[in-house]
């Protein structure tokens, strides 16, 4: 499983629009899991920082991973956060050891 993709995504809300952030983002995780090449996506939020939250996914690929950001839900969770996310990060990683 070496050449499998691993991701790891933060993204901060705005001060005040967690919750809205976090609705967001969980309608996200149901059809991601369903997605051909998905082979790990979960959610995190951070304990003692409301306002930070962690995607650690693991894809089969790289395209899976392009064809999973440019899907609709992603695009509509996207839309639905507009002016509500302070910063995103996004580092994709392949396991070297």
């Amino acid at each position: 499983m070496t050449d499998v993709l691993t991701v790891v995504a933060w993204i901060r809300a705005a001060s005040g629009s967690e919750d809205a952030v976090r609705e967001a983002l969980l309608s996200i995780v149901p059809p991601t899991l369903e997605e051909e090449g998905c082979i790990e996506y979960k959610l995190h939020a951070v304990d003692d920082d409301p306002r930070l939250f962690y995607f650690v996914e693991q894809w089969r690929s790289g395209q899976d991973l392009d064809i999973h950001l440019a899907s609709a839900h992603v695009r509509e969770s996207i839309d639905a956060v507009e002016g509500l996310i302070e910063r995103i990060d996004i580092k994709r990683m392949t396991r070297i050891a």
